[in-house]
């Protein structure tokens, strides 16, 4: 019932404009007070509970009372200066005892702001509180002497755009301050760990929603490692060695290249799905064969579960790019129904280079793949292609 009742208030408060531009001529103003004092009546449980909600709830229910018994249509256009002013004094007496509301709000969802962050809320909360001030003049000065109509398109739609432009713009600037703050720390992640022998480089980044990140090219002595230890095991190594003294230089999200990325590509590179599927290299014809040479990438998405201590290509992801890839060169289905002579021979692993040999036998709808790693043989089939006929 609360939440329903938070619901409909906030419609009305954001309609409201509308529905006395609208509703003069068939709700009476006594009406209009009745119906928005039992809506914050609702909310008055929850208000009570919160700092400041009492004396903000007084001075709604108060201005309902008059609407409700004074009676008079002029006072309705008074509700969005009212808000104004209440809001105006939540934030301003929060810059002055403290928290800023803005703080507040953003501790929510994360509890322990840096310092830089908490100057930022203020700066914001101060933000709020010079809109809340004009915007709160100006619609005063409209309810007293202009016309309805001016009233109706100022608080209708120039305010609400006004605090459109005003969300979006704190968010871009949010999450510019964002990234610096987690580059700082991740700048001196990535410089403790150019020291550690599995690194040969690596770049801080931020990943988006999962926070700071690190891109790391692994030196030979860190594939050996990842073939070992697995994705699992090299976190936990580089995540301790990266965050040094401080727990909150720990990057949250990682990948591992054979090369660092471009310095303005780190943060697409972190933000970007982990791949699902071999690197071409280069591809030919050979008489009645097509050759791919393919690259296992290091943080190949299945290496992460298959196995977490040992990394390994699964038998039906060989399968499966077989007939992708013979699918979009050769023009056969995707699907098979049966596999014939199927052999593993060798075991694929990250940073592999691999040589895929796929044949077409149209007369007998079979599809021959071969993959290789360094001339040795690694897995083979022949695959009975979906539109055989038996």
């Amino acid at each position: 019932m609360r939440k329903l009742s938070d619901l409909i208030l906030l419609v009305v408060g954001v309609l409201y404009p509308f529905i006395v531009y609208f509703g003069m001529d068939h709700v009476s103003t006594p009406l209009f007070g009745l119906i928005l004092g039992a809506l914050w009546l609702v909310r008055a449980p929850a208000l009570m509970r919160q700092p400041g909600g009492r004396w903000m709830l007084g001075i709604t229910l108060v201005y309902c009372a008059v609407l409700a018994f004074g009676g008079e249509e002029h006072l309705l256009r008074w509700y969005p200066s009212l808000i104004c002013a209440l809001l105006l004094a939540a934030f301003g007496l929060s810059l002055k005892f403290g928290p800023p509301m803005i703080e507040r709000i953003a501790r929510v969802a994360e509890p322990d702001l840096p310092p830089v962050a908490v100057r930022y809320t203020r700066r914001v909360t101060w933000v709020w509180v010079a809109f809340f001030a004009l915007n709160g003049t100006v619609s005063g000065l409209l309810a007293a002497w202009g016309p309805l109509s001016w009233w109706t398109f100022y608080n209708g739609i120039l305010a609400y755009s006004v605090m459109g432009v005003l969300f979006v713009g704190e968010w871009i600037l949010r999450q510019r301050l964002r990234r610096r703050i987690n580059k700082a720390p991740m700048d001196g992640a990535a410089t403790r760990l150019a020291s550690h022998p599995w690194v040969a480089a690596a770049a801080g980044g931020y990943a988006g929603k999962v926070g700071p990140g690190m891109v790391v090219a692994l030196s030979p002595s860190g594939r050996t490692a990842l073939l070992r230890h697995g994705h699992a095991g090299l976190v936990n190594e580089l995540g301790q060695h990266a965050a040094g003294d401080d727990p909150l230089s720990t990057p949250l999200a990682w990948r591992f290249v054979a090369q660092l990325p471009e310095p303005g590509e780190t943060d697409a590179l972190l933000r970007a799905p982990l791949p699902t599927v071999a690197t071409v290299i280069s591809e030919r014809r050979e008489d009645d064969s097509y050759v791919l040479e393919l690259m296992l990438p290091l943080d190949l998405a299945c290496f992460a579960e298959h196995f977490p201590d040992a990394p390994v290509l699964p038998g039906v992801m060989q399968i499966g790019w077989a007939l992708d890839f013979a699918a979009a060169r050769l023009g056969t289905p995707r699907t098979c129904r049966a596999i014939d002579a199927l052999k593993f021979q060798r075991l694929l692993r990250p940073g592999d280079t691999l040589r895929l040999t796929l044949r077409h036998d149209a007369a007998r709808g079979r599809l021959h793949f071969a993959y290789a790693v360094g001339g040795a043989p690694a897995s083979s089939a022949q695959l009975r292609l979906e539109t055989a006929h038996a």
